[in-house]
Formats: C-alpha cells, sequence, structure tokens
C-alpha cells in the first residue's frame, strides 16, 4: 500500500513538471506516462520481494540440511562411543569372571587335585569294566549267532521232507480239484444232451401223430363225400375216383400209423443213449468227488502238520534271535557307559590340567587383574565421553528443531506441489 502511494506521488509530481515545461495542462501523454512509471515501480519492487523470498528459502533448506547433517553425525558418534563402551564392559566382565575362576583355583587347588585324581581313576575303572563286559557280550552274541545258523540248518532239514509232502499232496489236490470241474462240466453237458434229446423226440412223435391226426381226417372227408355221391348223384364215375382216392388214403394213414412206431423207437434210442451218458458222467462225478475230498483233506493234513513244526521251529529261532537282541541292546548300553565314563575322565584332566597350569603361573593371573584395572579405568573415561556426547546431542537437537522443522516443512510442500503437478499434467482424467 505505501509503495503504491509513493509511485502515485512521484507520478504525479513528474507530470505537473511536464505541464510546466511545456505550458501545456498534465493530461494526455503526461497521463500515460505516469502510469508506466508506476507499472515499473511495481515489478521491480515486486522482483525483488520474491527475489529476497527465495534466497531465505535457499537459506532454510540450506541450514535445515546442515542442522540434519550435523544431528546424524552426532548420533553417529554417540552410537560408535556406546558400542566401544559395550564392548569393553563385555570384555571387563570376561575378564573379572576369569580372574575370580584363578582365584577360585589357586584358594582350592589341593582339593582340586584330589578330586579330579580320584574322579579320572574311578571314571578309567568304570571304562575299562565296561569295555570289557562288553567284549564278553560280543563274544557271547557271536555264539548265539552261530548256533541260531545250526538251528535253522537242523529245522530245514527235518522241514524238507514235511514242505515236500505238504507241496505233493497240494498238487494232487489241485489237480483232484481240475478233475472234479471237468467231470461237473461234462455231467452239465450230459444233461444238456439228454433235455435236448427228449425234446426232439417229443417233437418228433408229435409230428409223427399230426401226420396221422390228418390222414385220418382226410379218410374221413373221403367218407362223406361218397356217402353223398352214392344216396344224392349217383355218378358212378365220381365214385369210382373217390373209392380209388380212398385207397391211396387208407395207405398214406398206414404209412403214418407206421411212422410213429419208427419215430419212437428211433427218438427213445437217442434219449436211451443220453440217458446213459448221463448215468455214465453222474458215476464218474461221484468217484471225483470222493477223489477230490480226500485229495484236499489230505493236503490239509499235510499242511497242518507242516504248519505246525514250522511255527514250532520260528518260536525255537525267535528265542535265539531274542537273546541275540539283547546282548546287542547291552553291548550298546556298555559302549554308551564306557565313553562317558572317557569323557568324564577327560573332564577330569582337563580341569587338573587348567588347575596346575594357573597354579603354575600366577603371573598371569596378577596380569589379568591389572589388566581389570586399566579397563576399568578406560570404562570410567568412556563413560564420561558418552555422557557427553549424549548431552551434546540433546543439546544440538534442541538447537536445531526449529531449523529441521522448517526444513521438513518445506520438503513436505514441495513434495506436495511437485504431486500435484505430475496429477495435473499426468494422471488427471482429460
Amino acid at each position: 500500500m505505501s509503495s503504491t502511494r509513493e509511485a502515485r506521488t512521484d507520478a504525479n509530481e513528474n507530470g505537473t513538471s511536464l505541464a510546466k515545461n511545456t505550458g501545456r495542462p498534465a493530461k494526455g501523454t503526461g497521463s500515460s506516462k505516469k502510469r508506466g512509471s508506476s507499472a515499473g515501480r511495481a515489478l521491480a519492487k515486486a522482483g525483488s520481494s520474491a527475489a529476497k523470498g527465495a534466497d531465505g528459502a535457499r537459506r532454510s533448506v540450506a541450514g535445515g540440511l546442515s542442522a540434519m547433517r550435523e544431528v546424524r553425525h552426532a548420533a553417529k558418534q554417540r552410537s560408535d562411543a556406546m558400542a566401544d563402551l559395550r564392548e569393553i564392559q563385555r570384555g571387563l566382565e570376561e575378564d573379572r569372571n576369569e580372574y575370580a575362576h584363578r582365584r577360585e583355583v589357586e584358594r582350592n587347588f589341593d582339593n582340586i587335585v584330589s578330586t579330579q585324581q580320584a574322579e579320572i581313576k574311578k571314571a578309567t575303572a568304570e571304562a575299562k569294566r565296561a569295555a570289557g563286559e562288553a567284549k564278553k557280550q560280543e563274544e557271547k552274541a557271536e555264539r548265539l549267532r552261530q548256533e541260531l545258523r545250526e538251528m535253522r540248518e537242523r529245522h530245514e532239514q527235518k522241514l524238507r521232507p514235511y514242505r515236500n509232502l505238504m507241496e505233493s499232496s497240494r498238487g494232487r489236490s489241485d489237480d483232484a480239484a481240475k478233475a472234479l470241474a471237468d467231470a461237473r462240466r461234462a455231467t452239465r453237458r450230459a444233461e444238456a444232451d439228454l433235455s435236448a434229446a427228449t425234446k426232439r423226440r417229443d417233437q418228433r412223435v408229435a409230428l409223427a401223430h399230426r401226420a396221422v391226426d390228418n390222414a385220418q381226417e382226410r379218410i374221413n372227408r373221403n367218407q362223406e363225400e361218397r356217402e353223398a355221391l352214392r344216396t344224392e348223384t349217383g355218378d358212378g364215375a365220381a365214385l369210382a375216383k373217390v373209392e380209388a382216392e380212398r385207397q391211396t388214403l387208407e395207405r398214406s394213414l398206414s404209412t403214418a400209423r407206421e411212422d410213429i412206431t419208427r419215430t419212437m423207437q428211433e427218438s427213445q434210442e437217442s434219449v436211451d443213449l443220453a440217458q446213459k451218458a448221463l448215468w455214465k458222467c453222474q458215476r464218474e462225478l461221484s468217484n471225483v468227488e470222493k477223489s477230490a475230498a480226500d485229495a484236499k483233506a489230505e493236503a490239509t493234513a499235510h499242511k497242518d502238520e507242516y504248519d505246525g513244526l514250522y511255527k514250532e521251529a520260528q518260536a525255537k529261532e525267535k528265542t535265539k534271535e531274542d537273546a541275540i537282541k539283547s546282548c546287542e541292546t547291552r553291548i550298546r548300553d556298555l559302549n554308551k557307559a564306557r565313553e562317558a565314563a572317557i569323557a568324564r575322565a577327560n573332564e577330569a584332566r582337563d580341569i587338573l590340567n587348567e588347575a596346575r597350569e594357573i597354579h603354575a603361573h600366577p603371573e598371569t593371573t596378577q596380569g589379568l587383574r591389572e589388566r581389570i584395572a586399566d579397563e576399568e579405568n578406560d570404562l570410567e573415561a568412556l563413560q564420561a565421553e558418552v555422557d557427553e556426547l549424549t548431552a551434546a546431542e540433546q543439546d544440538l537437537r534442541r538447537s536445531t528443531r526449529g531449523t529441521r522443522f522448517v526444513f521438513i516443512g518445506i520438503v513436505a510442500v514441495v513434495l506436495a506441489i511437485v504431486l500435484f503437478l505430475v496429477w495435473f499434467f499426468v494422471l488427471r482424467p482429460h
């Protein structure tokens, strides 16, 4: 507002002077020049303000970056010092424990030596006893294995004839079963043949009787025709033909009756043959059924006998196998006991050797005590440095809090502007 007023005042003064110099009123051309001069001053002043704002923003960003770097550097110094402090504390703790251990060993040296020597002697004796017992168990197991091999050979020799007999009787039973199946099939075929022969006989006899009935019917019609000719027409020629035809019909009837007898004889022969074949198959089937049943019973008996002997042999062998497994389990337990005893002896030796080394080198214990004192001094100094760095970091954070917040705000605004421009020019739907 003040700048605008100053620009307007300068413009009025310039216009008045121009009017005085030219002898004309300060209007027209003088007025336009006054406006141009005012706009120029305003633009210049705005540009100066923008430049000052940009310079301020640059200084804020630079200051914010510098503050962030300083804070990170201070935090890293404190973190490194803390890591060194923890490392010294860990080493100091280990040295203190080692020093306390060496002092404890020095105080109880004689007791440690006697105790560990007794433990070594005891563990060595236990390991020796376990090794001797394991050897005895291994010898026993090997003897049992040899006995098991010999037992299996004896069982094989004893079971072989019973197994062969069982297999032979089973083969005979299988053959008898096959023969029984064949006999049953043959019997079913014979029954089918008898049924078919009976059916054919009945069909042929029925046809022969039908032929007789037809011939008799034709004779009856011929007789009726003869009677009609005699009583009604008296035609001698026609009657003679009818008489001649009657003789032919009577011969046909006689032939048909003879065919019945012949057909019955022929068909019955087929039926009788089929019946005889069926009876033969049935007799054979009965014999085969008995043979198959006997063979199956024999095979079952031999199998039961073999199974009994086989189970008995298996039971004896299993007893021997269980004894072998018991020995093997005992051997494993003894080996574990021996290894444990050896480990105890080695551990006792290590303890004894360590005690003798500590007792023989007291200067090492003294050096360790001096190192602990140095580490305690280093720890105290480093703790003071850590406290100093922590306080400096906290002061730096408090002093640069505003600058860092401004920097973060500027970064957030710039990021928001960039995202808006990306959305406006790239992602915004057109």
